[in-house]
């Protein structure tokens, strides 16, 4: 059963009667032109809100106590930290630097759930996103800076003015929500850190050159306060912006877009929404630690709205993490991790489940549902009384904000269970025997607080010798954790290597973590020599290596393979090779990567390490990473190509399928290579087995060296309609990535072929010849619909042809719409004054001044009136978003991703719709800028630069994806514009345009 709040428990009066809100500027103005306003805090509460049975809440503060609470943090007294964050804007501004930002101390001096106490530590900060306190003063992210307040005499008023720990946190032009946020104290001793994926930064003490800098892109950092160290611990996902640890210390971290958990295993790299990682070695990422995902991707994203999607959880946005740990919840509460979903508006409930060498998240039922349309959950902890405090930033914007911020709202909750007992805090005021005691609490937030003034001088000897007693005796594993790691926030590291032989696993993990602990994590592609770690001694090495061939515990293993990138690059193949031998974790969820993320800069310092590994790995994903790898840089290191054929010819045949996919992906986009010593022995190999996939394989490879007799095969097979289409397309497409002085006649002749023509078209795109743009528009009407905007693509890639297309849809033999904005761009890009004036005839004038593109919205504005838009036909729409939008858009699971994913957008809001149809550029992710590329075969191509190596370019375009060999490119330009055009609805008529905005904006989507 669930029930409603109730008034009495609120005693809303006291926080109306406290007399202590303050403005905290001459003025704090609301910018959002909407001019309604929330419920009150009680209002809210009591008719809103549902919880489980047994629990309550108070409003531990509100407004106007309390406006735009970002993020909190407790101090060993029980008093909470609030950050106030008022200079975030509307995009138009971005940031209100005319306002600043404060840090606000409350405090509860009776217990009852409602703060009597308040008081303004800090009121002179901007961009402001987090706080914590501990080690002589309180700690504040203010993007681009890490900032220390000293307060080392506690009373509360700053010592000095806030000190510049570290820069370089970027914050985006574009997606400026993305950036970094979310101090906490690890278990370790460091303070970590989230960062979003479209705010790549570079990180370093001030003055630190860029060329020792740490870069992130997406992730989790952490910085050693004593040792002014900082460290990139994982890179990837989109918008981190929630992280806990449970109650053995392993990390998880919450996200929004392309899965919501995440392990933070160091040296992880995950997948974000677009973009290169920055390890070029990295080819497959590890994929969210979650079963499930809170929205429905295949087709019904809107009904996460509002909190209608109870089944899938609320929606892809999630804000703030705890992993309750406390004993005042329920036991089916306890150990369970808990985010905020804000399009749910509701706490989302994880079980971590141990599987393989990590976790899976499951779902369990939502909790602490509100109907308020005003809650905007940011941020969830537990706090000393075993409850549960949330902040509510309070406003009627969604994760970004177009129309304005409501600045005189917030509210701050807390949710308990039954009876709540008011805590002793004098058992922290010193580290003595009640401190020690203190950290066996069932509620970590004990030993948390304890933690966090370990490193400022004030533990004792009496202190520690408690904690040795607890850390070697038969206390629960959870209390010898936490004397584990006081012991290591105190420098006290000599009980480790015992540790290795712990009977349970997360103590030998532990060990591991600990003692490598100040050796550099590399995350990218090996070290620069004067950071190379230490190697570890014999012995460590030694009982490393036996822990990778026989222990039991997969995430022991786990740890062992994340340990590899804190070790010098000697010593990472034979652990590496250990650990790969171990045939049960060869479908790991982490293991594989993880080994390989390790061991993948051998490949420049001892590649026949790799070699080796592929040789007698039982893990098919590691030897086709390594086959890859290898064969990518063939140019360079002929020796271990000779090497990995040799291992391939005395392989299995699925092993040698495994490994020759490796070396195609490997060779992708190349033209010719030098052909290794080994290969004819590996061809007469792979031919016996008769399969059809190897042969295949060999007959590319071959052509590829330059074998004249695989060639005519090769030509043969695509010109023969007896052959199976697909094998004559994949022999097409050998032929245009190894051209010879036949492939225009061949691509001549089968440009008559329906089936084939397209790719045929691909390879007459190669000849500078303007008769070619004459055949190639001719034979358009018999192309099918879907391979169309190829052609359009091949046209509009050369000047002469590019006149040739404007003549036939000036003529009318091709239709207007069919030529999109992004080919228009493209063709204006020859900067040719007769062609730029055919192509406002014949399809339409591009606006690019500011005034230009808000005339053309205004314009629209008034044409898209509730009216108009009502006579929308939605199922042409859909169709048209199909043409024009969803060769670079995702919506309701459709379309290309060679832009953002549109489903989850502002899209029901006609001005967001209009500015980013109309003005795309003025707020554009670097990962989304355009890329003009000029080739010595005198095409001109646009697209995304998603992939490169040190040989291939990998250029996403609207129409295909396009590898280019870099020696065959004459310029490359990257643009600050959007991939997306501004004119992306010139060529259409007001009922098409109005079709389209109706169906983006409609809240569900439209059957077909």
């Amino acid at each position: 059963m669930r029930h409603q709040f109730f008034g009495l428990l609120l005693t809303i009066a006291i926080i109306a009667d406290t007399g202590y809100a303050d403005e905290p500027f001459p003025e704090v103005y609301n910018s959002e032109a909407d001019a309604s306003v929330p419920l009150t805090a009680a209002e809210a509460a009591v008719g809103m809100f549902d919880l489980p049975d047994g629990f309550t809440a108070t409003v531990f503060a509100s407004e106007p106590d309390v406006r735009n609470p970002i993020a909190m943090a407790w101090d060993w007294k029980g008093r909470l930290w609030v950050a106030e964050n008022y200079t975030y804007a509307e995009k138009a501004k971005r940031f209100e630097l005319d306002l600043k930002d404060r840090v606000l101390i409350f405090e509860d001096t009776d217990w009852d759930g409602i703060a009597d106490k308040r008081s303004v530590f800090s009121e002179d900060l901007q961009m402001l996103t987090s706080v914590e306190v501990g080690r002589g003063g309180v700690w504040v992210m203010c993007p681009p800076r890490l900032l220390f307040i000293p307060d080392r005499n506690g009373d509360d008023v700053p010592d000095a003015a806030p000190e510049v720990m570290l820069d370089g946190f970027t914050v985006g032009q574009s997606s400026y929500h993305n950036f970094a946020n979310g101090l906490r104290w690890g278990p370790d001793g460091w303070l970590y850190g989230r960062s979003g994926h479209s705010c790549p930064g570079r990180l370093g003490s001030p003055g630190t050159p860029d060329a020792k800098r740490v870069p992130i892109k997406g992730g989790i950092w952490r910085y050693h306060p004593e040792r002014k160290v900082v460290e990139v611990l994982t890179h990837g996902t989109t918008n981190p912006w929630g992280h806990d640890w449970d109650q053995h210390g392993e990390l998880f971290f919450i996200n929004t877009v392309n899965g919501h958990l995440w392990h933070g295993i160091p040296g992880a790299h995950f997948p974000e929404s677009f973009g290169m990682d920055p390890n070029p070695y990295v080819y497959d990422r590890i994929d969210t630690h979650a079963d499930h995902y809170h929205y429905d991707r295949s087709g019904k994203w809107s009904e996460s709205r509002d909190g209608a999607a109870n089944v899938f959880g609320g929606g892809h946005a999630h804000i703030g993490m705890m992993i309750y740990q406390g004993d005042r919840w329920p036991e089916p509460y306890q150990n369970r991790l808990f985010t905020l979903n804000m399009h749910g508006r509701r706490a989302n409930v994880e079980r971590l489940d141990r599987e393989g060498s990590g976790f899976v998240g499951r779902h369990e039922s939502d909790v602490f549902v509100t109907e308020d349309p005003w809650f905007r959950g940011i941020d969830i902890r537990q706090g000393p009384d075993g409850s549960a405090f949330i902040l509510d930033w309070s406003d009627i914007g969604e994760c970004h904000e177009h129309t304005g911020v409501h600045r005189t709202s917030g509210r701050i909750y807390r949710i308990s269970h039954g009876d709540v007992e008011k805590p002793n805090f004098d058992d922290l005021k010193d580290f003595n025997v009640r401190a020690a005691m203190a950290m066996s609490n069932p509620n970590p937030w004990y030993e948390r607080q304890v933690r966090s003034r370990i490193g400022s001088g004030v533990m004792s000897q009496e202190f520690m010798q408690i904690c040795w007693p607890i850390l070697r005796g038969k206390a629960e594993l959870p209390i010898k954790l936490r004397a584990l790691w006081a012991l290591n926030a105190m420098g006290r590291k000599e009980h480790l290597s015992s540790l290795f032989y712990a009977e349970e696993e997360q103590m030998r993990a532990w060990a591991i973590r600990l003692v490598l602990d100040e050796s550099p994590i590399d995350t990218i592609k090996g070290p620069l020599p004067e950071n190379m770690p230490v190697p570890a001694s014999e012995e460590l090495f030694s009982l490393m290596l036996g822990m990778a061939e026989s222990d039991e515990s997969g995430l022991v293993r786990l740890t062992l393979a994340s340990a590899l990138q804190r070790l010098p690059l000697k010593q990472r193949g034979e652990l590496g090779m250990a650990l790969s031998m171990r045939p049960e974790d060869a479908n790991d969820h982490n293991l594989p990567e993880m080994v390989w993320y390790g061991i993948s800069p051998l490949a420049e310092s001892d590649p026949l390490a790799l070699v080796r590994i592929a040789e007698q790995s039982s893990w098919p994903d590691l030897k086709r990473w390594i086959s890859r790898c290898l064969s990518s840089r063939m140019g360079e290191d002929l020796l271990s190509i000779e090497g990995l054929m040799s291992a391939i010819e005395s392989a299995d045949p699925e092993s040698q399928l495994v490994m020759m996919n490796g070396i195609s992906e490997g060779l992708k986009g190349w033209r010719e290579a030098p052909e290794p010593e080994a290969w004819q022995r590996l061809k007469i190999s792979l031919e016996d087995t008769k399969d059809e996939n190897l042969i295949r394989h060999s007959r590319g490879l071959s052509v590829l060296f330059g074998d004249g007799r695989a060639l005519d095969e090769v030509k043969q097979i695509a010109n023969d309609p007896s052959e199976d289409t697909h094998a004559r397309i994949a022999a097409l497409e050998t032929l245009i990535q190894n051209p010879d002085d036949d492939l225009r006649e061949i691509c001549e002749a089968l440009m008559s072929d329906r089936v084939l023509c397209a790719t045929a078209a691909k390879g007459l795109a190669l000849f500078d010849d303007p008769e070619l743009g004459i055949v190639l528009a001719k034979r358009y009407p018999r192309f099918y619909p879907a391979d169309k905007p190829g052609l359009v693509e091949i046209l509009a890639s050369r000047k002469a042809w590019a006149e040739v297309l404007l003549k036939e849809i000036e003529e009318g033999r091709i239709d207007r719409t069919d030529l999109s904005a992004f080919q228009a761009r493209q063709i204006r890009g020859f900067d040719d004054p007769a062609l730029n004036k055919t192509l406002a005839s014949v399809w339409g004038v591009l606006r690019e001044t500011d005034e230009a593109k808000r005339e053309l919205i205004n314009e629209w504005t008034a044409k898209l009136n509730d009216e108009f838009l009502a006579k929308a036909d939605l199922i042409h729409g859909r169709n048209l978003f199909a043409g024009i939008c969803g060769a670079c858009h995702v919506m309701y699971g459709d379309g290309m991703e060679l832009g953002p994913d549109l489903t989850g957008s502002n899209r029901y809001d006609l001005s967001y719709l209009l500015e980013n149809v109309f003005d795309p550029g003025s707020e554009v992710s670097a990962d989304y800028q355009m890329t003009v590329v000029s080739l010595n075969d005198g095409r001109v191509l646009t697209g995304v630069v998603s992939d490169e190596t040190d040989k291939i370019l990998t250029l996403r375009q609207a129409a295909e994806i396009t590898l280019l060999e870099k020696s065959a490119i004459l310029t490359r330009d990257k643009s600050t514009m959007s991939m997306m055009p501004d004119g992306l609805l010139l060529a259409f008529s007001d009922e098409q345009v109005r079709d389209l905005i109706g169906y983006l904006m409609h809240p569900v989507q439209v059957e077909k």
